[in-house]
């Protein structure tokens, strides 16, 4: 038997599993990751990222699977990371994470000197303190010993692993987009800005395709993860790609939400279109195509919320059933409370790290059962406010749904009356950044010729639940959406 050994090395977990040529997957298996955080630093050691990977093999091997059968290695990751590294490949400085937004300063010079119009026509997004490039400089002007030493700034999880596994220095067109120094037209790094700030070009690694084996594992590596030495490993998709391909969204039209603590909603583009500083655009692992991604501030992280402030039980699984129920309870077609979702500030459709969550409508009749479901129908307003911006037909389509918040039956069909399509959600969402991973040694193998036909092939073997409109609930959600979008403009000045 041939598998691909497929991992997503995310910001809390690893996961890794093993997809065969007929597109089953088996042997799932996980790792915690764990976060450094001091004031508004947020980083990670690399080399926890190299150790899950070994430790998730390692339970392939005792699971009876000998290293033989794995015909290639994929990856995804999390994006958007700093990590600069030594000729021997060893990590100078913990990892900057995505959402370290240290190199404010930076960034803010980068918008004077090259201009905000020509940042966003090279790159398709806007510039700020969280992407790579600005990271690199501050690693430049605050860290010049480190920097003097760095070989190789990599920009992911996976990028850090296959370098460790291989000793190659590359990223995907996913990833890179990410850096904030990216032709993506082009796919290629912009040599003119590297060469204004003082960057050496050799510093960045090479951008190869998704499906494009980028090295082989080395007899070192081998040793250490029991793999056979000689082992393909594919360059692999940043995690918002992978995920992509994942939920079945591979072709202009096909939409898809992630509902985690907090979320996005994405959709592929066949053209870069500047939407809003809010909305960015990434390099898709199908060269032909882009993804426009909206992301959500605030997502579970308002089920978690009203779960511990309206529920009596602590136990997770109680809790959460009482929650269920109590939504459940509601009569939606009367309910008239509104809930503005904002309880972490928001970043998209508006961008205000000061905006608060809100109730309106509250009367001395209003019971927590209403309360508690406005606060799951405020996220879904929130989703259809962003549809709205990168996807304006979404209403022709579908929309897959994935991450921990569909497991909710009852908010799944409350997501599908306030867009009034259907919604479908996958039995393993959890496992998608990894499925999408795979699809890429598919297309490396022969296996199959686009990501298209993977996705065919792989969702015709899924049990997927399904969630159609109520036409009644969706035009009451209709009516109650009119007054959700004027809740923003009438609190913006409370906000300050």
């Amino acid at each position: 038997m041939a598998y691909i050994a497929s991992f997503d090395i995310g910001t809390t977990n690893a996961k890794g599993l093993l997809v065969s040529r007929e597109g089953r997957t088996s042997l799932e298996f996980n790792r915690s990751l764990t976060t450094l955080q001091k004031d508004t630093a947020i980083e990670q050691e690399p080399e926890q990222w190299l150790e899950a990977v070994r430790d998730i093999a390692l339970e392939w091997w005792r699971a009876g699977i000998h290293p033989r059968e794995i015909a290639l290695i994929s990856f995804s990751g999390q994006m958007q990371d700093c990590i600069p590294v030594d000729a021997h490949g060893k990590p100078l400085r913990p990892a900057i994470l995505y959402s370290d937004g240290r190199a404010g300063h930076q960034s803010d010079r980068m918008k004077r000197d090259i201009g905000e119009t020509s940042i966003r026509e090279i790159t398709g997004n806007h510039m700020d303190g969280t992407l790579v490039f600005p990271k690199m400089i501050w690693v430049k002007e605050m860290e010049p010993e480190i920097y003097r030493q760095t070989a190789m700034f990599l920009m992911s999880s996976k990028d850090y692993v296959i370098h460790r596994l291989t000793g190659e220095s590359v990223t995907d067109p996913t990833t890179a987009s990410t850096a904030g120094c990216m032709n993506i037209a082009q796919r290629r790094w912009e040599s003119d800005w590297l060469q204004l700030y003082g960057i050496e070009a050799g510093k960045l690694p090479a951008i190869r395709a998704s499906d494009e084996v980028v090295g082989y594992m080395t007899g070192d590596a081998a040793a250490y993860t029991g793999f056979v030495q000689g082992t393909k490993v594919l360059s692999g998709i940043g995690d918002a790609g992978a995920a992509t391909i994942g939920a079945g969204a591979v072709r202009p039209g096909d939409l898809y939400a992630y509902i985690g603590t907090t979320g996005w909603v994405a959709a592929p583009v066949p053209k870069v279109s500047y939407v809003s500083d809010s909305v960015f655009n990434l390099a898709y692992a199908d060269e032909n195509l882009f993804v426009a991604v909206a992301p959500l501030m605030n997502a579970g992280n308002a089920y978690q919320w009203a779960k511990s402030v309206f529920g009596r039980h602590h136990n997770d699984e109680k809790a959460y059933d009482e929650l269920e129920q109590l939504i459940s309870a509601c009569d939606r077609r009367t309910n008239g409370v509104l809930f503005l979702p904002y309880l972490n500030g928001e970043r998209c459709p508006v961008q205000n790290p000061n905006a608060s969550g809100c109730f309106i409508g509250l009367r001395a009749t209003t019971t927590k059962e209403e309360m508690c479901c406005s606060v799951l129908e405020g996220v879904a307003m929130a989703m259809k406010q962003v549809m709205e911006m990168i996807a304006p037909n979404y209403r022709d389509n579908r929309l897959t749904l994935i991450g921990g918040g569909s497991k909710s039956g009852i908010w799944n069909q409350i997501i599908a009356d306030v867009l009034s399509i259907e919604v479908i959600v996958p039995e393993e969402s959890q496992y998608l950044p990894s499925i999408g991973a795979a699809a890429a040694g598919f297309l490396n193998m022969g296996w199959e010729q686009t990501y298209s036909d993977f996705c065919r092939r792989w969702f015709s073997q899924q049990r997927v639940k399904r969630y159609f409109p109520d036409d009644v609930f969706s035009a009451h959600y209709e009516k109650k959406y009119e007054k959700y979008v004027q809740l923003y403009p009438a609190m913006e000045s409370l906000f300050s």
